[in-house]
């Protein structure tokens, strides 16, 4: 804060009030890690209490923007006033959060929430209904600011397709993927490891967050299909969820009478979470809601089997990959199906490395802006 001033001219403006957590705060810190090494400066808004590494050329106001209303009146008048009584300049806004922002410069908007143009149908319940609304609400806010001339950035061609059947240009859509960058000495299995995968359970690992639409429940049911089959194995069903998480799940854990083969591993931390792929037999996503799918592409850079749902983002980030297999998120029978051929297996699944070494990264984004 001492180096820079905010009445400098030539900052780039970046809206990121409300990546606070999760996928969202990841995409935050990896913007920053990147922009310290360019020679732009940065005037990043963002949320009240996250840690951020501190850089030389980048200046942090937080903003309480925690309810809908904070953020609707932020982005909508709160920005353009702060711009206004600081006499900041700026000729780019780079809004990290999805939705567009009420300023009078050049916009980049950074899309990463896939819900408002998912073409997947759901069930209206209790747990899904706010979803529904979020979904038309949401996208109203991420068109309500844009201009013939303002630029999306996106993860996956599938989203830039979706972003140009909404009526943007073609041309003002920019594909860029996240760093996928996993810890040192992660590559090789010891020949420990390799052989006791062949001799003893068979686990199959699910790091997801307790959201319906990752669809938990598909595998419970596909798990108790299994328990009618002869199994030369014991399944082991591993999630990153806390007993109490998700209720719905945890009743139908015991309805099944699967307590035995769920274990809840709780939140982990990053280097844990590699740990579990690397030691899971395969890895299983039947999510069918996603922008990117991250443990896609980790699991896939791991050389992982993967059960995945067949779906565009999952199509569009495992492109060639080998060890991945695409079944119907709905169908219970084809995943059990799926899951009996990996417990029967009789050799160690060995596949080629995904690579993105030849996508666009966040390097790219800020040599394109």
């Amino acid at each position: 804060m001492d180096r820079l001033k905010l009445n400098e001219v030539g900052f780039i403006l970046v809206n990121a009030t409300a990546l606070s957590s999760g996928g969202a705060l990841t995409i935050l810190r990896q913007f920053i890690a990147h922009a310290a090494l360019t020679n732009k400066k940065y005037i990043v808004f963002a949320p009240i209490g996250v840690p951020l590494d501190v850089h030389a050329n980048i200046i942090y106001i937080e903003v309480d923007t925690k309810s809908w209303l904070k953020r609707i009146w932020w982005d909508s008048f709160g920005l353009k006033r702060y711009i206004k009584q600081h006499n900041i300049e700026s000729e780019l806004c780079i809004s990290l959060q999805n939705t567009s922002v009420n300023v009078d410069c050049q916009q980049l908007i950074y899309l990463h929430q896939s819900l408002p143009f998912t073409t997947v149908k759901y069930t209206l319940n209790k747990e899904t209904i706010k979803y529904f609304l979020y979904k038309w609400f949401y996208k109203f806010f991420i068109f309500l600011f844009v201009t013939s001339g303002t630029r999306f950035v996106v993860q996956t061609q599938w989203m830039k397709a979706a972003l140009t059947q909404s009526g943007v240009v073609e041309g003002n859509i920019s594909v860029f993927t996240p760093d996928i960058k996993l810890p040192d000495g992660h590559l090789k299995k010891s020949p420990e490891q390799a052989q006791r995968l062949t001799t003893e359970q068979i686990t199959f690992f699910y790091p997801a967050s307790p959201l319906f639409y990752k669809n938990h429940l598909l595998i419970l049911d596909a798990l108790a299909l299994l328990k009618t089959r002869q199994l030369n194995k014991k399944a082991r069903f591993a999630v990153t969820l806390n007993v109490g998480d998700y209720p719905v799940f945890d009743e139908k854990v015991q309805q099944l009478e699967l307590s035995d083969t769920v274990f809840y591993l709780g939140v982990m931390s990053y280097e844990q979470v590699i740990d579990n792929y690397i030691s899971a037999d395969a890895v299983l996503f039947p999510s069918y809601i996603e922008t990117f799918g991250l443990p896609l592409a980790e699991a896939g850079v791991l050389g992982k089997k993967i059960i995945c749902a067949d779906l565009p983002y999952s199509r569009d980030v495992l492109k060639g990959y080998q060890g991945a297999s695409f079944l119907n998120y709905q169908d219970v029978t084809k995943w059990a199906d799926e899951m009996e051929f990996v417990i029967g297996r009789q050799i160690v699944f060995d596949f080629a490395p995904l690579s993105f070494a030849k996508c666009a990264t966040w390097k790219d984004f800020f040599n394109f802006i």
